[in-house]
């Protein structure tokens, strides 16, 4: 019996070893596969724009010491910690950091934005016409294409960019990471203009930060006034001290706002960006496409070499 089982051990080495004599006789065609896939992968290198990855760092302003603006905001009674605890966090749903991160890519700081002509023509900058300064539907063969599918449906085929252009924009290319997994956050753009990309973050910042600084000005405002006109000919001191107090307050609270210290989020690291372009990385990218093309030729080989042997 163990006679008879020998052959039958020594198959599959006598097999691999068959396989790769195989191979070694066709190494031309190995190299071959390999040369084709560093020249594919050089061909899609110089297809592809390159682009410069613009990053910074924001996290939410301190509430106590020299560098911070203080608390804004009266501290929550248990019992509405309680319930702001039940529906999630509740730095996720009242902060002013988590404000200005939805905000960033919104419609309202988009419109801010968009009166900002250098930072509109350097996104849509297909769709400007630098000679006579103004804006026309983008070349191409793409847009064309969109444009007689939506008039052939009736509708308009272009428009002007608008915040609404803007914000998708912004939703599709701004990439927001978190820091260590802590509560800073790294804010990251890239764009084929170095100086471009670094003035976008720049003014996406300040117009979110502008934005929420002026919503939290309308709306201590409007409390002060409300406030004052309850105050007119009340007759009990004490509400009156009280709402006095409360007066004060907010006009301590809007003079600070005026100052123009960090309000929602404090810019740790300013846009920073390496000098040359990053991506897509060639260095990684050009020996692992030539090891792909070498790859699928060692398996092209070896399967048919399976599949003749089978016969």
């Amino acid at each position: 019996m163990p006679d008879s089982f020998a052959p039958r051990l020594d198959m599959p080495v006598a097999g691999m070893g068959e396989l790769l004599r195989a191979l070694a006789g066709r190494w031309r065609r190995l190299l071959l596969c390999g040369l084709a896939g560093l020249g594919l992968t050089l061909l899609a290198l110089h297809l592809v724009t390159p682009r410069y990855t613009v990053s910074m760092v924001v996290g939410p302003p301190g509430r106590s010491g020299p560098a911070a603006m203080g608390p804004r905001a009266p501290a929550l009674s248990p019992a509405a910690g309680r319930g702001i605890a039940e529906q999630g966090s509740a730095e996720e749903v009242v902060s002013d950091f988590a404000r200005y991160l939805a905000l960033l890519t919104s419609v309202p700081v988009a419109e801010r934005l968009t009166a900002d002509t250098e930072v509109m023509r350097g996104l849509f900058e297909d769709a400007w016409d630098r000679e006579a300064g103004r804006w026309r539907p983008p070349p191409g063969a793409g847009p064309v294409l969109v444009r007689s599918l939506r008039w052939l449906a009736g509708y308009e085929g272009w428009a002007a960019p608008d915040a609404v252009d803007l914000s998708r924009l912004l939703k599709k290319e701004l990439a927001v990471e978190a820091v260590n997994e802590g509560p800073l956050r790294r804010l990251v753009y890239r764009h084929e203009k170095r100086e471009f990309a670094l003035l976008l973050l720049a003014r996406l910042h300040a117009a979110t930060e502008a934005h929420l600084r002026e919503e939290a000005g309308r709306r201590l405002r409007a409390e002060m006034a409300h406030v004052n006109g309850r105050l007119t000919g009340m007759s009990n001191l004490d509400r009156s001290r009280q709402l006095t107090g409360m007066v004060a307050e907010q006009e301590e609270t809007l003079m600070m706002l005026e100052v123009g210290l960090p309000y929602a989020a404090d810019l740790l690291e300013p846009p920073a960006a390496p000098a040359l372009a990053d991506w897509p990385n060639p260095v990684p990218l050009i020996p692992a496409g030539a090891l792909a093309g070498l790859g699928l030729g060692l398996f092209v080989l070896a399967a048919r070499h399976g599949y003749r042997r089978g016969l």
